[in-house]
Protein backbone atom coordinates (compact mmCIF):
# COMPACT_ATOMS: atom_id res chain seq x y z
CA UNK A 1 0.00 0.00 0.00
CA UNK A 2 1.66 3.65 -0.53
CA UNK A 3 2.56 5.65 1.66
CA UNK A 4 0.38 8.90 2.38
CA UNK A 5 2.82 12.02 3.02
CA UNK A 6 1.76 15.05 3.85
CA UNK A 7 2.44 18.63 2.35
CA UNK A 8 2.19 22.00 3.65
CA UNK A 9 -0.61 23.98 1.97
CA UNK A 10 0.93 26.63 -0.05
CA UNK A 11 0.12 29.37 2.36
CA UNK A 12 2.20 27.80 4.99
CA UNK A 13 5.67 27.39 2.95
CA UNK A 14 7.63 30.14 4.62
CA UNK A 15 10.95 31.72 3.20
CA UNK A 16 13.09 30.90 6.10
CA UNK A 17 12.36 27.34 5.28
CA UNK A 18 12.84 27.33 1.59
CA UNK A 19 16.20 29.55 2.30
CA UNK A 20 17.50 26.42 4.75
CA UNK A 21 16.30 23.61 2.31
CA UNK A 22 18.21 25.32 -0.78
CA UNK A 23 21.67 25.36 1.70
CA UNK A 24 22.33 22.06 0.86
CA UNK A 25 24.25 21.66 -2.94
CA UNK A 26 22.45 18.40 -3.56
CA UNK A 27 18.91 19.55 -2.38
CA UNK A 28 19.46 22.53 -5.07
CA UNK A 29 20.54 20.03 -7.86
CA UNK A 30 17.50 18.61 -7.23
CA UNK A 31 15.64 21.89 -7.80
CA UNK A 32 17.34 22.00 -10.44
CA UNK A 33 16.96 19.07 -12.58
CA UNK A 34 12.84 19.18 -11.30
CA UNK A 35 13.01 22.57 -13.07
CA UNK A 36 14.15 20.98 -16.15
CA UNK A 37 11.22 18.99 -16.49
CA UNK A 38 8.28 20.98 -15.14
CA UNK A 39 5.45 18.94 -14.75
CA UNK A 40 7.04 15.37 -14.88
CA UNK A 41 7.40 12.83 -11.62
CA UNK A 42 10.91 11.52 -11.62
CA UNK A 43 11.91 8.70 -9.37
CA UNK A 44 13.62 9.29 -6.25
CA UNK A 45 16.69 6.31 -7.38
CA UNK A 46 17.39 8.35 -10.66
CA UNK A 47 18.51 11.17 -8.94
CA UNK A 48 22.56 11.91 -8.49
CA UNK A 49 22.18 12.75 -4.51
CA UNK A 50 25.07 10.70 -2.32
CA UNK A 51 24.74 8.46 0.98
CA UNK A 52 22.56 6.28 2.44
CA UNK A 53 18.95 5.48 1.56
CA UNK A 54 17.99 7.67 4.94
CA UNK A 55 19.48 10.30 3.91
CA UNK A 56 18.12 10.54 0.82
CA UNK A 57 15.27 10.33 2.32
CA UNK A 58 16.13 13.22 4.72
CA UNK A 59 16.56 15.18 1.82
CA UNK A 60 13.00 14.85 0.20
CA UNK A 61 11.40 15.08 3.25
CA UNK A 62 13.05 18.87 3.36
CA UNK A 63 12.63 19.94 0.23
CA UNK A 64 8.79 18.66 0.68
CA UNK A 65 8.37 20.20 4.20
CA UNK A 66 10.15 23.60 2.72
CA UNK A 67 7.12 23.56 -0.37
CA UNK A 68 9.42 22.77 -3.46
CA UNK A 69 8.05 19.48 -4.45
CA UNK A 70 5.48 16.84 -4.25
CA UNK A 71 6.64 13.28 -3.16
CA UNK A 72 4.17 10.58 -3.80
CA UNK A 73 4.39 6.57 -3.26
CA UNK A 74 4.18 3.84 -5.67
CA UNK A 75 4.39 1.30 -3.73
CA UNK A 76 7.78 0.02 -4.45
CA UNK A 77 9.37 3.66 -4.81
CA UNK A 78 8.58 7.35 -4.62
CA UNK A 79 8.50 9.75 -7.46
CA UNK A 80 8.49 13.72 -6.68
CA UNK A 81 7.93 16.61 -9.11
CA UNK A 82 8.53 20.39 -8.78
CA UNK A 83 5.72 21.56 -6.82
CA UNK A 84 3.40 23.53 -9.81
CA UNK A 85 2.42 26.39 -7.54
CA UNK A 86 5.43 27.38 -5.82
CA UNK A 87 6.12 30.50 -8.50
CA UNK A 88 2.66 31.90 -7.00
CA UNK A 89 4.05 31.98 -3.27
CA UNK A 90 7.96 33.30 -4.62
CA UNK A 91 7.29 34.64 -8.01
CA UNK A 92 11.04 34.76 -9.45
CA UNK A 93 12.90 32.90 -6.80
CA UNK A 94 13.38 29.50 -9.09
CA UNK A 95 14.07 31.67 -12.28
CA UNK A 96 17.05 33.36 -9.75
CA UNK A 97 18.24 29.64 -8.77
CA UNK A 98 18.08 28.54 -12.06
CA UNK A 99 20.05 31.19 -13.40
CA UNK A 100 22.80 31.42 -10.25
CA UNK A 101 23.41 27.89 -10.58
CA UNK A 102 23.86 27.56 -14.07
CA UNK A 103 26.63 29.93 -13.76
CA UNK A 104 28.25 28.22 -11.13
CA UNK A 105 31.26 25.89 -10.88
CA UNK A 106 31.19 22.54 -10.49
CA UNK A 107 33.05 22.84 -7.33
CA UNK A 108 31.21 25.48 -5.45
CA UNK A 109 28.77 24.22 -2.76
Amino acid sequence: MPVQLSHPPLEAVELGAVYAALADRHRRRVVVRLASEPGTEVACSTLDVPGSKSTRSYHWKVLREAGFILQRSTGTGMLLRLRPDFEERFPGLLDSLLRLEGSATPEEP
